[in-house]
């Protein structure tokens, strides 16, 4: 009896020997991943050795030197000139506003709207200051405490060195007419308008008071300004007060 020799099929035995070397490739693949992986966890979980640039204090950087500027050849027709040594309080502290050299008013001038008082002499003027007015600025007083700026001509009558206001110089308002009229409505016409320096104690506030108008009619300067302005003004001096 004679048997068949059977032989292997061709294409699986390649289609094996693929899948083996696949395998086989993948195999090597994973493993180096997993080598590459350890590696990169290592560098970056490992302490800095030691001597390292992170654990060495800077280094000073040189600087370069600053040419030093040449120093001019004295001449010996030239006069040296001294240097005037500048004390640091006279900086930093507020400087007075010139002085009027005793220059003394005739007439003064108060601009409400410009916020501004001006002296003046033979009618040219000498000198002027920012003001601060009433708490209601705008229109004639009429009556106490309505916090209006008195408008219209009046005279400086007196002044106060006693004054709650460093000094003060008084104003002659009411005057008949609006003491009447203010009569005539069964109500005060008020008084006591003055111009002032700044409240006792608060005269290092300075310029600042005339970031808004804040008196109950006044006309408010700085201590200083009402120091000029005490020099400056005579009792009996007229003042025109005009919106």
């Amino acid at each position: 009896m004679v048997h068949a020799i059977g032989h292997p099929n061709p294409p699986l035995s390649r289609l094996t020997a693929f899948i083996m070397k696949f395998r086989i490739l993948l195999s090597i693949t994973l493993v180096l991943a997993t080598i590459n992986g350890a590696i990169m966890v290592y560098r970056f979980l490992r302490p800095p050795p030691s001597g390292s640039p992170i654990d060495r204090p800077p280094t000073d950087q040189t600087t370069p030197p600053v040419a030093q500027p040449s120093t001019p050849t004295p001449n010996p027709d030239q006069v040296p000139e001294q240097s005037v040594p500048v004390e640091k309080h006279a900086m930093l502290s507020p400087q007075p506003p010139p002085r009027l050299s005793n220059r003394i008013a005739d007439r003064v001038l108060v601009e409400k709207n410009a916020r501004r008082l001006t002296l003046f002499r033979n009618n040219r003027p000498i000198k002027s200051y920012e003001i601060a007015l009433g708490r209601q600025p705008v229109g004639a007083k009429q009556f106490e405490g309505d916090n209006k700026t008195p408008e219209g001509r009046y005279v400086i009558d007196f002044r106060k060195r006693d004054s709650s206001y460093h000094r003060a110089l008084h104003i002659s308002y009411p005057g008949p007419q609006e003491a009447a009229f203010a009569a005539k409505q069964k109500r005060s016409a008020g008084g006591n308008i003055m111009i002032h320096g700044l409240p006792n104690g608060m005269g290092s506030m300075g310029p600042l008071h005339r970031l808004r108008d804040w008196t109950a009619g006044c006309i408010a300067v700085t201590n200083n300004e009402i120091e000029e302005l005490w020099q400056a003004i005579p009792d009996g001096t007229p003042i025109d007060i005009r919106p």
